[in-house]
């Protein structure tokens, strides 16, 4: 790297990777351990507002990396948000940084003056897409500040090739700004668990011998619904559905919902699987469905093709970069395709093994310590002023352009 130096000093907004355990902060720790083993010689500064939860207190010290908080006057519940927002800037050139990564859509907005160059992921733009999803407040505060930091940023790192065309299609970001860097999988997904494993998660969240799987939120976009009137429709030629995910406010309806089905005792709702639990759980489905409308990624589909299940996904661009071509894909809003689909695979194990090979193989592809390399490139050419890496992730399948979207805000 010539921009870079070896032992070049990188700050990283770690709100996420140090306080919060599900998608946003495995994104986090996966890149920041993955950047570790790239490139052993960088010093690697964590930003947070406030100190890392019980259960990550001990991540920045593996991954070798110093945790930076607010000072004394500003660790106060109010004031922590507008230190983040308004003060970090500053903070982040005395102490010398050559680059900062916001790695959840924005930058400090004192920032860009001090000339310190950035980096933003972008996840998604659901904000924009999907703003029903959103109440009008934090949707609009999504707005100010996440639009200001892709506009102000250095360079922007897009998790699939159709967040980056979304980019285009409505904020009109030049591609040539926007690089595709997918997030890393666990590497634990692909380590098959023993038998008695797989037993005592089996017996400690009642499952079933036989099951389908669902993992994610139980909230409307995740598009539950469209397996239960599937499994209604399959009736007793399907094994149980059960549904791995933290209550997003569905959980009710989704009961109910299988309740008038006729199939409240085929859906099987488990809020509990913990993430080291949840390697076994997979590993003991038949078949796993994610059948979501809007994502920025998908990364329960690695997770499960990892974890060699076949996979049966909502079609669409917005989940072909994480399924590839190694998934079978289903309108998801025909209920009678994805129990045809479900059928045909049930009396298939022929054709169940083959998407599961391809999805293992697939899989692979997301190699944390790889993606650290792509991204070492970016920051080269951000420190050095060069172009960035041409055109999407080489390994990823290609995306179709997302047509400009309407919006008031």
């Amino acid at each position: 790297m010539s921009g870079l130096p070896a032992t070049a000093r990188i700050g990283f907004d770690a709100v996420r990777a140090l306080r919060n355990s599900t998608g946003l902060g495995n994104y986090a720790r996966h890149l920041l351990r993955g950047l570790r083993r790239a490139a052993p010689g960088l010093d690697l500064h964590l930003y947070s507002p406030s100190p890392p939860r019980p259960e990550f207190s001990g991540y920045a010290e593996s991954i070798g990396a110093t945790v930076h908080l607010p000072p004394r006057g500003w660790r106060t519940a109010g004031l922590r948000a507008v230190w983040r927002t308004t003060r970090l800037g500053q903070t982040v050139a005395r102490d010398g940084m050559a680059l900062y990564h916001g790695l959840t859509h924005e930058i400090p907005r004192d920032l860009p003056e001090t000339g310190v160059p950035s980096v933003v992921t972008v996840h998604d733009l659901l904000f924009l897409t999907h703003p029903e999803l959103f109440p009008v407040v934090d949707r609009q505060s999504y707005v100010w500040r996440y639009r200001w930091s892709i506009e102000h940023a250095t360079a922007l790192v897009a998790v699939s090739e159709h967040t980056r065309q979304e980019l285009h299609a409505h904020l009109d970001v030049p591609l040539h700004r926007v690089v595709v860097i997918p997030p890393a999988r666990d590497p634990c997904f692909a380590q098959a668990c023993d038998a008695p494993a797989r037993a005592a998660v089996r017996t400690r969240h009642d499952l079933p011998a036989e099951y389908l799987i669902m993992i994610g939120t139980l909230e409307p976009r995740k598009n539950h619904r469209l397996a239960l009137e599937a499994l209604g429709q399959l009736g007793a030629a399907s094994p149980p559905l059960v549904l791995v995910g933290r209550d997003g406010g569905s959980e009710a309806e989704l009961r109910n919902e299988a309740q008038r089905l006729g199939i409240a005792d085929r859906v099987l709702v488990r809020t509990a699987v913990t993430d080291a639990e949840l390697p076994a759980v997979l590993q003991g489905a038949t078949l796993a469905l994610y059948l979501s409308r809007a994502e920025g990624f998908g990364m329960p589909i690695i997770e499960a093709m990892s974890a060699g299940v076949p996979m049966l996904v909502a079609a669409g661009p917005h989940l072909r970069d994480a399924a590839g071509d190694a998934a079978v894909a289903v309108d998801p809003e025909d209920p009678t395709a994805l129990a045809a689909a479900i059928r045909a695979l049930l009396g298939d194990p022929a054709g169940r093994a083959a998407i599961a090979a391809a999805g293992m193989h697939h899989a692979a592809g997301f190699d944390a310590t790889a993606l650290a390399r792509r991204l070492l490139s970016v920051y080269d050419a951000v420190v050095s002023g060069g172009p960035l890496p041409d055109g999407p992730d080489p390994h990823l399948p290609a995306a179709t352009p997302t047509p400009p979207l309407e919006t008031t805000l």
